[in-house]
């Protein structure tokens, strides 16, 4: 191959060195329908291996990735995730090609979508730009946090709404508790119940809790509405991101120091520079770790914008109490 040959998104250098390509790297985005979409390119001998978390689920490789000219053009299967009493389903409709161009640090994706009968639906239009680097590992012991603020009265929803209006709504007050009693369906087209996150933002913190979870339970509690630690009725099983403490699809746990069903357990967590340290029921399950980026049902994919506390309650039934945040003084 001569010199300054493209060879794919890459070029080669005088003594056969190839060049990084402009797509390598993190990318922090948004789908047509407003969700998150994170994004990892990685190269090797000039070819590209992709992972995104799309909106909803965990982090996954796409089904295919290749350069064609100055685009990176990838495809995916077009799936519809829901709730149903029997567990969440995911259904594949479809593919999806996605193809990317990088313009310095802003990304543009053009989305085409076929369904699995044949019909074609109208192009779409995805941006983003690269993900910000990660901050150093901050010193938790020197952290400094301000007054408490007190998320829930006991007395009433003022100061929380759904993240999505158009969801059915099982969150109430009971007996001094943030209460959710979704009535799940079974079937294709299940009513689908509704996460309720707070009106009020925020940046770095630290945030105590406590939660109670009934048999096979589960729910989560989202940090700026971005990054989703574990809320679930997982004692006695081995630590995993999907189990309590957990933050999904990216960090597992040190341990599992999970109570049983049934019994109030207590989360302090805190986010400070893109890391977060999890103690749960006392014991510290996530030390200081680094958040490669949002987990599914993100808000947002930017990790340098404030967001909300938010708790899923699509999944099963679960109370809080005693929610406090002390924003970070900087």
């Amino acid at each position: 191959m001569k010199k300054g040959m493209t060879l794919l998104a890459g070029v080669l250098l005088a003594g056969g060195v190839l060049a990084a390509s402009p797509f390598e790297g993190t990318w922090c985005l948004t789908s047509p329908g407003g969700w998150a979409v994170w994004m990892r390119v990685e190269m090797t001998n000039g070819l590209p291996a992709v992972k995104t978390m799309w909106e909803i689920g965990g982090v996954e490789p796409v089904k295919s990735a290749a350069f064609e000219g100055d685009s990176l053009v990838m495809e995916r299967p077009h799936d519809h995730w829901y709730m149903t009493a029997k567990g969440m389903r995911r259904d594949i409709l479809g593919t999806d090609t996605l193809r990317a161009k990088v313009r310095g640090d802003e990304m543009e994706m053009t989305l085409s979508r076929v369904l699995k009968d044949g019909t074609a639906a109208a192009p779409q239009v995805i941006r983003g730009k690269r993900q910000s680097p990660l901050p150093p590992r901050p010193d938790v012991a020197a952290l400094k946090f301000g007054e408490p603020v007190v998320l829930f009265d006991g007395e009433s929803l003022a100061g929380w709404r759904l993240t999505n209006p158009a969801d059915n709504n099982a969150w109430s007050v009971r007996d001094g508790f943030l209460f959710n009693n979704p009535a799940l369906e079974e079937g294709p087209n299940p009513k689908q119940f509704g996460n309720i996150r707070t009106d009020a933002e925020f940046e770095d913190f630290r945030l105590t809790l406590e939660v109670r979870l009934p048999k096979g339970g589960n729910s989560g509690i989202y940090l700026r509405g971005r990054y989703e630690v574990q809320v679930t009725d997982a004692y006695g099983r081995p630590p995993s991101w999907g189990g309590i403490g957990g933050v999904y699809s990216r960090i597992v746990p040190l341990e599992n120091a999970a109570r049983p069903a049934g019994e109030w357990q207590t989360f302090d967590i805190i986010l400070a520079d893109r890391h977060v340290t999890v103690r749960l029921n006392g014991r510290l399950v996530i030390d200081n770790q680094p958040l490669e980026g949002c987990t599914g049902g993100a808000l947002s994919s930017d990790d340098d914008a404030p967001g909300p506390i938010y708790f899923q309650g699509d999944h099963t039934s679960v109370e809080y109490r005693n929610i406090m945040l002390y924003p970070r003084v900087k």
